[in-house]
């Protein structure tokens, strides 16, 4: 390992140029000690420093130039050691793959080297073809297709062939799309390469290609399933690799698997499409399932699974504008998204929306219930299984979208949906949290204590189930991560959350079974350390300035409130929803509007009160104001009895009020009962 230090000293020597050298000399002292307390087998002490080095926040450039200049059977050594110290050793690749797409797509220099792969120099020839896999990765494919499908030139198509498969898992995503080309002696060779690489992404197009016209593409094709470990049906394995890819599954999109664009197939060469990263994996589903699609059009996994990576693309934009973002670039598509969404129908959004619910894919699950109330003759079984999802997001817009049904003729409101409807429409303040950690009674003592304290919360055991879930979310109070997660570094998890706009200001807090020693290793990067799972106050304190109401709530509390009103209409019995209807009076204009109608039909002496109230407050929106004293005289109307709320109304209608509210509260006061009437006049005299 000494060479391997030299270097290292070396390489954080030339860092200290662009960042300060107090910095540097950590960073190089703590890696340092990472690696010797690795190397003696004290594994536990070596993860807490490498956990300091990420705490430290290196830079992509001072990743990359770690990875350079240190050993590569140092790097093998972390990323073979199993359990957190692997994760770590992944989350460095990550930044190193992040300044190294800085350096991929340079189109002169990839032809530089693709040349000095002609070499007789054995040494040479690797040396050029482990630089064009550090610093060009999947970019290199496209300069190495003429070689492979070359059939006079036998060393340039070996060469490429070595190649490609020493760069592995950077160089299946355009070789499988480079599958679709008219050239079956190439399409062996790439299958061939596929099979030698053995990243399982490829099974399905693999599996494709086993019935492939030609017949040596076909046998190329069997032989390589095996190390592919493809299931033998294409459609199958593509549906499953698309699944994975929408849920960011770490199998396939461990940290060094990301890319900022999509490849395809057109007029005979490969396309990368720029994609951002937000949606890439959508986009990367979406190709699957359109895969899938063209293997076996009847596979019934096929439409949810596009409905899924439509509805995936549309959350996840719409997080991202809820933060702030502007994406103004991404409208176009988004608007095919909602096309190819309709084009999978009711069936697709059905399938689709059942595994988003039993999934708690909260963001695609909104989507895809208000797409489906749109397309479907009645309500669906996943619509009430959304209506019946813990999730309190998939549960309120699955109200929202069998109310607009009710109201469109698609089938009556029943008294679950009344309910839940009054639920939306009351709810006064709705403070998100997320929970991420393996153990699942700690999990579940974190995420009671924080529903006990008022918080909406969703939970996972993944970190990235738990990260997918998250971005399609349109906002956060808190966030609760384990730092010991089975699938990816904690740090990472951290590290990506406050990446993400929406979560800018959400304060992040860590549970662990040490922690004073998590509290040392993760540093000022998380806001504390959970001692006691049970006890939350740390998190609640820290969200006490943060603003908690979101637009999103409020929208769907207006939209709720509304559909009341209008169910009331159509002789819907919403009594069950009118304590909570009284409730929203409060809240923004826009819910107290409809809350006011609907409470008209529903409205009792008990919420006389509280709408007198908003008749006589000045601050109010005049609509609001004239249907609160409207409901009163409804409710006057139907026998009920006034109490004070009779004076606050008679002052309404000789104030300076808009007159439409003073001859709505004079409407009210004519509809008071006679003992009303007696004690209004008692109380003037």
């Amino acid at each position: 390992m000494t060479g391997s230090y030299r270097k290292l000293g070396l390489a954080l020597a030339a860092l200290c140029l662009t960042a300060p050298a107090a910095l540097a000399q950590d960073i190089e002292g703590t890696f340092k000690q990472a690696v010797d307390l690795l190397q003696r087998d004290r594994k536990d002490e070596a993860l807490r420093m490498f956990q300091k080095v990420l705490a430290m926040e290196p830079s992509a450039e001072q990743a990359y130039a770690l990875w350079t200049a240190t050993d590569h059977d140092t790097w093998l050594e972390i990323l073979r050691s199993k359990g957190d110290i692997e994760l770590v050793g992944r989350r460095m690749m990550a930044l190193v793959d992040a300044a190294r797409r800085e350096r991929r797509n340079d189109t002169d220099a990839i032809k530089a080297l693709v040349k000095d792969l002609s070499t007789d120099n054995p040494v040479e020839r690797r040396k050029a073809i482990r630089k064009l896999s550090a610093d060009h990765g999947e970019y290199v494919v496209p300069h190495l297709l003429g070689w492979l499908g070359s059939t006079a030139d036998e060393e340039n198509r070996t060469t490429a062939i070595q190649a490609l498969t020493e760069m592995s898992s950077d160089v299946v995503l355009p070789l499988c799309a480079a599958l679709a080309t008219d050239d079956a002696f190439l399409r062996r060779n790439i299958v061939y390469v596929l099979g030698r690489i053995g990243d399982t992404r490829a099974a399905g197009c693999v599996a494709r290609c086993a019935g492939d016209a030609d017949a040596s593409v076909a046998d190329a094709a069997k032989a390589a399933m095996g190390a592919l470990k493809s299931s033998g049906n294409a459609c199958k394995d593509l549906c499953a690799l698309g699944e994975a890819y929408h849920m960011r599954s770490g199998l396939v999109l461990a940290d060094h698997m990301w890319s900022d664009v999509v490849w395809s197939w057109g007029d005979g060469a490969l396309v990368a499409t720029a994609t951002p990263r937000s949606l890439y994996p959508d986009a990367m589903a979406r190709a699957c399932f359109t895969a899938a699609h063209i293997a076996d059009a009847t596979c019934a996994d096929v439409l949810p699974g596009l409905a899924r990576a439509e509805a995936g693309t549309i959350a996840a934009v719409n997080a991202l504008a809820a933060a702030g973002v502007d994406t103004t670039e991404m409208q176009a598509m988004v608007e095919k998204a909602h096309v190819a969404l309709g084009m999978t129908g009711a069936a697709g959004a059905e399938g689709g929306l059942a595994k988003s619910v039993a999934q708690g894919d909260s963001g695609t699950a909104a989507v895809l219930v208000r797409a489906l109330a749109e397309m479907a003759p009645a309500p669906t079984t996943a619509m009430r299984a959304a209506l019946a999802s813990k999730d309190g997001a998939i549960r309120s817009e699955a109200a929202v979208a069998l109310g607009q049904m009710a109201t469109w003729g698609k089938g009556a409101a029943s008294a679950d949906v009344v309910a839940a409807l009054g639920e939306v429409a009351g709810r006064q303040v709705v403070r998100l949290a997320y929970v991420i950690d393996a153990d699942a009674a700690r999990g579940q003592a974190v995420t009671g204590a924080l529903s006990a304290a008022g918080l909406m919360v969703n939970a996972s055991q993944s970190g990235v189930i738990g990260l997918a879930s998250l971005r399609r979310m349109p906002g956060l109070d808190a966030v609760v991560v384990s730092d010991s997660l089975p699938d990816v570094a904690a740090q990472q998890v951290i590290d990506e959350i406050k990446a993400e706009p929406a979560f800018a200001k959400a304060p992040i807090f860590l549970v662990s079974s040490n922690p004073e020693a998590a509290a040392e290793a993760f540093g000022d990067t998380v806001a504390g350390v959970l001692a006691n799972p049970a006890d939350v106050s740390a998190v609640t304190a820290a969200m006490s300035e943060m603003g908690s109401e979101r637009d999103r709530a409020d929208a769907l509390a207006a939209e709720a409130a509304g559909l009341l009103a209008t169910l009331a209409g159509t002789g819907t019995n919403i009594a069950p929803a009118a304590d909570a209807l009284a409730g929203a009076l409060g809240r923004k204009d826009a819910v107290a509007l409809g809350a006011a109608y609907a409470l008209c039909s529903a409205g009792n002496a008990s919420h006389v009160a509280a709408l007198a109230a908003v008749a006589a407050d000045g601050a109010r929106a005049e609509g609001v104001r004239e249907a609160a004293a409207r409901a009163c005289s409804s409710i006057f109307a139907r026998g009920g009895a006034a109490g004070e709320a009779a004076a606050t109304l008679a002052g309404v209608a000789h104030s300076d009020a808009p007159i439409s509210v003073r001859k709505a509260a004079a409407q009210a006061v004519g509809n008071l009962s006679a003992a009303d009437r007696a004690a209004l006049g008692a109380a003037h005299h």
